[in-house]
């Protein structure tokens, strides 16, 4: 704190101030650093035939006061972001050739440093900060302090007042988040959130959903919940915020939804002589695997047996068995398809040689 010692004059002069031939200007008070010089400005008129009597010394009583106080103006900021702003901050400065160093904490541009005289001649030193106000500074302290160097010694005293931003603005950077996070399972319930940051808070938010080209309005209110199909994994989301400033729109984000394979119903085999051949495909999330059991038995590749696979996508794969046999062997097939959430299988007849006797193909 600034210990400052008040300065009241008292001469032999104030009696003559009320006379209509005598007049004196001079501050009530003065606040003054101990330490630190002073400067008294004071101006007089006094009839010519008492120009004997004036003494070179003034008499003064000294008397302990409140420390300076800097002004700072206005004392409350809120304005549209985008909006210039100008803060002064305004020290007294007792000692002239001593006057107080201003600083703004934080810095957020150039400020403009003077030395000024009021209207008793006392000195004080201005600094104005002149910045356009972003949605980043909401909140912000912003602080002005002055530091005053003593004659006496290396001393250094200082004194600060501060105020708080409050910048309106639209919807910034909404974003979306999942619960429960990371992938879902089919037919499990899953919440989208919409957050975002605005002054005054998001009024409204509003949901939608893309499939493809195609987008629809699915829900208002920060908070969406509903529960996942298959589909779901091939659908994208996103919310709208907005309050009286303005709306922006968040990144979209997709589901990872987990399922089981499912096999396609178009799995067959055909045959001739020398050999059969069969194909099956199959869709999950994680993308499954498949195997070939005949009569049973699981089909392993050789030289008579030989499995040939292809990825369809992330989550397909398309496998095909050939197999060599002797006439007349019609062996029952089974395509299984597997992934970390489930197995599903199709059963799959090989049709015989004979003309009108195809086998059936089951579904399991």
């Amino acid at each position: 704190m600034i210990e400052v010692e008040r300065l009241i004059l008292i001469g032999c002069l104030l009696q003559g101030a009320l006379s209509r031939d005598w007049a004196i200007w001079m501050p009530q008070s003065i606040e003054a650093l101990a330490g630190s010089c002073v400067l008294i400005p004071c101006t007089f008129d006094i009839p010519s035939e008492y120009d004997k009597n004036l003494v070179t010394e003034a008499k003064g009583i000294w008397t302990k006061a409140s420390p300076p106080k800097l002004k700072l103006t206005p004392e409350k900021v809120e304005v549209m972001e985008g909006t210039s702003v100008s803060l002064s901050c305004s020290a007294a400065a007792p000692c002239p050739k001593l006057p107080p160093n201003l600083t703004w904490t934080p810095s957020l541009s150039d400020s403009v440093d003077q030395l000024q005289e009021n209207v008793d001649q006392t000195k004080y030193v201005s600094s104005v900060l002149t910045f356009t106000a972003s949605h980043l500074h909401h909140g912000q302290k912003i602080t002005c302090r002055a530091l005053y160097k003593l004659q006496q010694g290396d001393n250094q005293k200082t004194s600060n007042t501060s105020l708080t931003l409050r910048v309106l603005y639209p919807p910034k950077n909404p974003s979306v988040s999942v619960s429960p996070s990371g992938s879902v399972l089919e037919g499990s319930s899953v919440t989208l959130t919409c957050s975002s940051n605005a002054n005054p808070p998001v009024q409204h938010y509003t949901w939608y959903k893309v499939n493809g080209r195609e987008m629809n309005t699915v829900g208002t209110g920060q908070n969406l919940t509903f529960n996942v199909t298959e589909s779901s994994g091939s659908e994208q989301h996103y919310c709208e915020a907005q309050n009286q400033h303005g709306k922006e729109n968040s990144p979209t984000v997709q589901l990872d939804i987990k399922y089981m394979p499912q096999i396609s119903d178009s799995g067959s085999c055909s045959r001739t002589a020398a050999e059969i051949s069969c194909s099956c495909e199959s869709r999950g999330n994680p993308s499954p695997s498949m195997e070939w059991r005949v009569s049973g038995l699981r089909v392993t590749n050789s030289i008579d047996r030989v499995i040939s696979e292809e990825q369809l996508g992330n989550t397909g794969l398309r496998s095909s068995l050939t197999m060599r046999h002797s006439q007349g062997d019609t062996p029952t097939l089974l395509c299984v398809s597997t992934n970390i959430v489930g197995s599903s299988s199709l059963r799959l007849l090989v049709p015989s040689l004979h003309p009108g006797k195809w086998a059936h193909i089951t579904l399991l």
